[in-house]
């Protein structure tokens, strides 16, 4: 935790007394056991001072239930491997199978929402406790939380809607905030899904234009899909993407492997694309992306967390553990090496810089300054090629590899105002 923090709305100092509120004792000695100190710290570190008051009351009114509730926060919690987030989830689960614990569940989904827990990660363990216990007391859980995580998370977008779409040999998962106008489509990086534009996706909708973000050919939904051919495959999908939801023309931004995808599309079906945005990629792939295939073939996935983290994320966010470092690893452990390796070998064929010139709509090509994979040069090289038309290249600064979920802010004014510009015309 940081030296000072919020917890459910109130401050607490590194190192601030955390034994029981309003000089209140657990029992009628004046000394507590270290046990009950430590308790009542790890409860107000956890939950914040409300917390504490509310195990206070339980002390006064029956004090062996108190003490034996102080004792599971102060050597349960306390010497727990788990951190708070992750300890606040999984006592989610356990009380979701329980049933009828509504006040308790309210009391650990604010906690593990100011420990950092997404809305995402919620709802996946209601999921997950419907396949233990039932569908009925997963139902009640999401009732009886629902208020508190709208209030203290942001919501989807009037009108969001998800959807499942067929695309010639395999489903896959859309979200839409259906909103007016000519579409953005949203492509994401490889071994990502949709999930990774979650944080730039509420405030681009929430301009009034209507957002879509779909996983690519053997990524999240749609894992298991016949392997990916080429990058003219994936161009193929997004073609009967528009075609089955009925759009005509769309602006294409595309992030990494799915800023390769959108430069393809663009070229190929020019007919198709109002404007283009592509964000840390190339127009031209390194040699070295082809080994990416053959390495995880050789020696699994797990051989490719450390290195693909540490590529993509500042220091400081990964040593934070913060949501985008989490989703990113899990994405990569998760994939299956036969889907991450076709993906990489589509991606090694990348060349397309002495095509770009053929554009004639709005471009921008969006870099991020500590980019270890798509260099500023590369990216500068993209927006010298496209020598026919309107393109500007900008710069986020810090902006990584992953700055669409690193630097979420900076990314999404940026698309914004490109987005505006070209209403414009």
């Amino acid at each position: 935790m940081s030296p000072s923090e919020h917890v459910n709305g109130e401050q607490v100092q590194a190192g601030q007394k955390t034994s029981p509120p309003n000089g209140q004792k657990p029992a009628a000695s004046s000394a507590m056991r270290a046990v009950e100190q430590i308790g009542y710290h790890e409860a107000t570190r956890f939950g914040g001072h409300h917390l504490a008051e509310n195990v206070s009351r339980v002390v006064d009114q029956n004090p062996g239930l108190g003490r034996s509730i102080l004792e599971a926060f102060g050597v349960n919690l306390a010497n727990t491997v788990f951190s708070y987030r992750e300890w606040a989830l999984m006592t989610i689960g356990v009380l979701t199978a329980m049933g009828d614990t509504g006040d308790q569940l309210n009391v650990y989904v604010r906690g593990a929402i100011q420990h950092g827990a997404t809305r995402e990660e919620i709802q996946d363990v209601f999921k997950h406790a419907n396949s233990f216990s039932g569908a009925p007391r997963s139902v009640n859980a999401v009732r009886a939380t629902w208020s508190l995580i709208s209030s203290l998370l942001p919501e989807n977008p009037l009108g969001y809607k998800e959807h499942i779409v067929r695309l010639g040999d395999h489903d896959t998962l859309v979200r839409d905030s259906s909103g007016p106008g000519v579409p953005i489509i949203l492509i994401h990086a490889l071994s990502m899904d949709s999930r990774m534009w979650r944080e730039v996706f509420l405030p681009m909708a929430a301009t009034g234009s209507r957002i879509i973000a779909y996983d690519l050919r053997g990524h999240g939904y749609a894992r298991g899909a016949p392997l990916t051919e080429s990058l003219e495959h994936l161009c193929k999908d997004l073609e009967l993407l528009l075609d089955n939801m009925g759009i005509e023309a769309a602006d294409i931004y595309g992030a990494s492997y799915g800023g390769a995808v959108a430069q393809y599309f663009a070229l190929d079906y020019p007919h198709r694309t109002r404007s283009l945005a592509v964000l840390a990629t190339a127009g031209k792939a390194p040699e070295v992306l082809g080994t990416r295939a053959t390495r995880a073939e050789q020696d699994g996935m797990d051989s490719l967390v450390a290195e693909s983290v540490i590529r993509w994320f500042l220091p400081e966010t990964i040593a934070e553990d913060t949501w985008c470092v989490r989703y990113a690893r899990g994405c990569v452990r998760r994939a299956r090496v036969e889907e991450w390796a076709a993906a990489w070998r589509a991606m090694a064929t990348l060349d397309c810089l002495d095509r770009l010139k053929e554009l004639r709509i709005p471009v921008l090509v969006l870099s991020g300054r500590q980019d270890l994979s798509s260099t500023t040069p590369m990216m500068k090289a993209i927006a010298e090629a496209c020598k026919n038309t309107d393109a500007r290249f900008e710069e986020v600064d810090p902006g990584t590899h992953m700055m669409v979920m690193e630097q979420p802010k900076p990314v999404a004014d940026k698309l914004i105002a490109f987005r505006e510009a070209v209403d414009r015309k």
